[in-house]
């Protein structure tokens, strides 16, 4: 029997021999009920560092008071789910000039190396820093390398710093409330990283997610000046680089030492051509696109559902994806690449958030559903050697199945002796659904759609094969490990 990495609980050990007890031998105990095996549900810890999963944090709304001290007081919360990195959207003072909304833009900065008071003081982000460490936790902060806000310091200090035309500074992209940075001014390149090197070496940070990589007036070869700097000045610690883009986009920056970058394509293909639909041949097309991408070798991806981004174009994730929410988490964690939490995204929390106005979590607006599965795919990521991700070389393999029902997207992830089969019912019937090609075998069910919002930790025992078939529900998922 294949070993599984799993908490179960050990069967008794009962041997049986031929010899009759004699007259003076006790009465023979009576065998124990046997015990139902069960998987173990929050305050896992990741095998490895391919095995992690990050949350996104936007402090004004995690919080009724906005603050780190605040935040740090429920990173226990964090923990027991198991989230391993905490990424910090921008924390610097934001700009007020021609700002939009109340807050103005956390990608609006008026001084890079500047923590915005609302959110405290330097010592209480040291204090949130030093917290997430003893608990096992990293902390990344969120650089804004593009554009800075039009009341930046760097406006009346070092207008040299920007990007001019016809004597006017320039707005990317038509956003009124940034101007462009100049990236052909060594001085301001060498100003840029000293501003990132500040918050290493004050505050032991342990990662960047850089905002607009793909820029069209940032040259790659920055990357190979800055990352060196910082990863150096982190020391002897792993320090991790996050590029938000497609690097498919930009190739150049393949060359560079980053460690992770969007899916972005992916994100958005699948919820522009699958959505809230049933087509469960289109979504093999797109995972089969992501999954066979050549050109990330050496890169690992962040998978998401939802981030800061959605509710821009005036819907969020349920937009997108409707009933398909909770089977598209299952895909998010266990495809691909590391997963993102955004900001209430465990408790499945609806309504758009705001980033330009206080739009505060009520975190008593519960999903139980879509709370107890993230519990489970988040165990299960950190356990099963079949969900990690990593660089190619440590990668799982894949295998796309060919369930006979339409609706059904199915697949196998094995790593070692680790094999992991996820089933997902795109439909909005519960089908009996065959798959020829499946490995066939004893398997635990680890993660059920129909049972999952009042069981978190039952494992139930079934066989796979090519000829029977397996029921799901509508809209449900199925995760199953082979013994």
């Amino acid at each position: 029997m294949k070993k599984l990495i799993l908490a179960l609980l050990l069967l008794p050990l009962v041997v049986l021999t031929s010899c009759k007890p004699k007259d003076s031998d006790p009465a023979p105990e009576p065998e124990p009920e046997p015990v139902t095996p069960t998987l173990q549900v929050d305050n896992t810890v990741a095998m490895d560092a391919d095995h992690r999963v990050i949350y996104e944090m936007n402090l004004y709304n995690f919080t009724s008071q906005g603050t780190l001290a605040a935040a740090q007081a429920r990173l226990q919360e964090l923990r027991t789910l198991g989230v391993d990195i905490v990424w910090l959207m921008p924390i610097q003072t934001r700009s007020t000039k021609s700002k939009i909304g109340t807050l103005g833009s956390p990608y609006a900065l008026k001084n890079y190396k500047e923590l915005n008071k609302d959110h405290g003081t330097t010592a209480d982000l040291k204090n949130f820093v030093n917290e997430a460490h003893r608990l096992g936790m990293e902390v990344w902060l969120d650089w804004v390398p593009n554009h800075t806000g039009l009341d930046n310091i760097w406006v009346t200090e070092h207008p040299e710093y920007y990007t001019w035309k016809d004597n006017k500074m320039v707005h990317p992209n038509g956003y009124g409330d940034v101007w462009q940075l100049e990236y052909s001014n060594a001085d301001m390149r060498n100003a840029m990283i000293d501003a990132m090197l500040y918050w290493v070496r004050e505050f032991g940070i342990d990662g960047y997610r850089i905002d607009y990589i793909s820029s069209p007036t940032i040259p790659v070869t920055f990357w190979s000046e800055a990352i060196p700097a910082i990863k150096q000045a982190a020391g002897d610690k792993r320090f991790w680089m996050l590029g938000e883009a497609d690097f498919v986009d930009k190739k150049g920056l393949y060359q560079e030492d980053f460690d992770y970058d969007y899916a972005w394509g992916f994100h958005d293909n699948v919820a522009q051509k699958v959505g809230t639909g049933t087509s469960a041949s289109t979504l093999k097309s797109w995972c089969q696109t992501l999954v066979k991408n050549i050109n990330y070798r050496n890169l690992d991806r962040m998978l998401y559902l939802t981030n800061h981004d959605d509710g821009n174009d005036g819907k969020n994730y349920f937009g997108d994806f409707g009933n398909n929410v909770p089977l598209m988490t299952v895909l998010e964690f266990t495809l691909y690449g590391m997963p993102l939490l955004y900001n209430g995204q465990e408790i499945g929390y609806r309504p758009i958030q705001d980033y330009f106005s206080k739009s505060v979590i009520n975190w008593n607006s519960v999903n139980v559903k879509i709370k107890n599965t993230i519990r489970v795919l988040v165990a299960l990521r950190h356990t099963q050697a079949a969900l990690g991700g990593g660089v190619e070389a440590n990668r799982p393999a894949i295998r796309f199945l060919s369930p006979d029902v339409n609706t059904v997207f199915a697949y196998e992830k094995k790593k070692g002796d680790n094999t992991v089969v996820v089933i997902l019912n795109l439909g909005t019937s519960a089908v009996n659904v065959t798959i020829p090609d499946v490995e066939e075998g004893a398997y635990n069910q680890v993660l059920c759609s129909e049972t999952v919002s009042t069981d978190v930790s039952t494992i139930t025992e079934v066989a796979l094969s090519a000829t029977a078939p397996v029921n799901i529900g509508a809209k449900g998922y199925l995760v199953l490990i082979k013994k």
